[in-house]
């Protein structure tokens, strides 16, 4: 028999029955639709969302009952401009297909593979002119250096584990020439 996850305890129902719940729970609000979802936790709250297995289908219902659930285009575009300050590109990307604005998202696309390409052409030009730029993790404070000696672009600090995204190495070597 098919099984359904509610509440916490784990059910067995008949195909009529879980065909019935399932019709029942795509009518509910769910956080996927909101502004301010995230698969761990809620953007807005940071509380994590509970998954509810009905069937073969994974809903967080949780936003029945939230008083910051959102899907008017104000709070998906206000989200998708935070992400883009945070240069989380693709994640902001994502948004803006989701409102209908795909033409920034596409933008915003290419702008993010523009720069990863100017910034390999940094580090190319560090390397041929046999180079090593030593910068900081804004972390944590530790040297972490590009070029010669490491070709390879960190995307996370060895010592603390941060994102180093924040870091615009582009420009930085480009700055350094």
């Amino acid at each position: 028999m098919p099984k359904a996850k509610i509440n916490g305890g784990e059910r067995s129902y008949c195909a009529d029955c879980l065909w019935k719940l399932d019709k029942e729970y795509k009518q509910k609000k769910a956080c996927e639709e909101c502004a301010y979802f995230s698969k761990d936790r809620c953007k807005k709250t940071d509380v994590s969302l509970i998954p509810v297995m009905v069937g073969f289908n994974t809903y967080f219902v949780q936003a029945d009952n939230c008083n910051y659930f959102a899907v008017d285009k104000a709070a998906f575009l206000a989200e998708a401009k935070k992400l883009e300050a945070k240069s989380r590109c693709d994640e902001a990307a994502s948004l803006y297909d989701k409102i209908g604005m795909s033409e920034k998202a596409e933008a915003l696309r290419n702008k993010t593979s523009e720069s990863s390409d100017d910034l390999k052409t940094a580090v190319k030009s560090l390397t041929d002119k046999n180079q090593t730029l030593t910068y900081f993790c804004c972390h944590c404070g530790a040297p972490l250096k590009i070029g010669v000696k490491a070709p390879e672009v960190q995307k996370s600090c060895p010592r603390c584990g941060c994102d180093l995204e924040v870091i615009d190495l582009g420009k930085l070597i480009n700055q350094h020439f």
